[in-house]
């Protein structure tokens, strides 16, 4: 199998308790079995906070449960006493592999890190659609036309996306019009439908307050975060998306085409990851431009953290957007076309 990864993969590493947020804080901790029947044999007081404390959640999955914000075992010097007491090797595969996230596509891995680290969003800010070179097409990958051609097209399809999202010559919220309507006449060729020509008379912008809503009515972890986004979504039909934010949105969109893309291979749908970037970037733009009017409380890099943290990182949250795109007319392509026309 090819092991894929970007060029700043193998220079990260966590940087423990100087981390301004922390994977220990606000998310229960998955135990793998594996790691579970290790903490069964840890002796002595530690071990019998493991056991005490290790519980089922409602996803099956054995779990330590956040309590008041906090891994019960991130300490007071924001260090892990699991890591302190019975080494980093018996972290379990959560714990010991976060921000790294690896897809398997069968004759193919992707690895990547994930935006919801504050130190990997700054790897990802700091490079450019090069540090992604090897993640290339089917030619580079192998595939063969027997049995690689649905994996081929879209990985042609990826990289013909990342075209028109990183191209300089347009505003960005064209650019991600642009996404979108490429990515509808690839989702009519998946759907083995011939590809029309948009009607984007029929459009109709209902504005970003539909939006906000669904955002604000997701599981949120962070009060401040649920503060910043009803603070946002009074004014965000008044806000104007900085000209500036491009530069850094646009390297959240680069990761999360690498990132998620692919998912069609199993979804048979593309166009949730182009409208999922869409949605971020009218809620973190929104953001921006209320915090660039408060002198920037909370820094660009955070606001994208945490969105990724929170949106990205929730399965429930995540599916909650993919069923409104399916049932909900206002996320039509050619509606959220004419609301990223009304951002320039």
């Amino acid at each position: 199998m090819q092991e894929i990864y970007p060029g700043f993969y193998h220079e990260f590493k966590c940087i423990a308790n100087l981390c301004e947020d922390s994977c220990c804080k606000d998310w229960d901790i998955d135990i793998d079995s594996e790691t579970e029947a290790f903490y069964q044999t840890v002796q002595g007081p530690l071990g019998d906070k493991m056991r005490r404390l290790l519980v089922t959640d409602e996803y099956d999955e054995r779990v330590f449960r956040c309590t008041n914000g906090r891994c019960p075992f991130w300490n007071s010097d924001m260090l892990c006493d699991i890591y302190i007491g019975i080494g980093e090797e018996h972290l379990s595969n959560t714990c010991a592999n976060f921000p790294r996230v690896a897809v398997d596509y069968g004759n193919f891995r992707e690895h990547i890190l994930s935006f919801a680290c504050p130190e990997a969003a700054r790897f990802m800010l700091k490079n450019t659609r090069d540090a992604y070179a090897d993640f290339g097409g089917e030619r580079e990958l192998g595939l063969s036309d027997e049995s690689g051609d649905y994996m081929s097209f879209l990985l042609k399809a990826r990289e013909r996306t990342l075209d028109f999202l990183l191209n300089p010559d347009e505003p960005f919220a064209y650019r991600l019009a642009d996404c979108l309507e490429f990515n509808a006449q690839v989702q009519s060729l998946l759907d083995n439908v011939e590809p029309a020509p948009l009607d984007l008379d029929k459009a109709e912008s209902q504005g970003c307050g539909f939006i906000f809503d669904m955002h604000q009515s997701f599981e949120i972890m962070s009060g401040e975060w649920r503060s910043a986004l009803s603070e946002t979504a009074e004014k965000a039909q008044e806000l104007k998306i900085r000209d500036d934010f491009a530069a850094d949105f646009e390297k959240f969109a680069l990761y999360y085409v690498y990132r998620y893309y692919l998912e069609a291979i199993n979804s048979g749908d593309v166009l949730y990851s182009i409208k999922r970037i869409v949605c971020a970037y009218l809620v973190t733009g929104k953001l921006d431009a209320l915090f660039y009017e408060k002198g920037y409380p909370y820094p660009r890099m955070r606001i994208l953290q945490r969105y990724s943290k929170e949106v990205e990182h929730s399965y429930d949250n995540t599916e909650a957007l993919n069923s409104a795109f399916d049932t909900d007319d206002r996320f039509e392509v050619e509606n959220l076309i004419a609301l990223l026309e009304e951002q320039i």
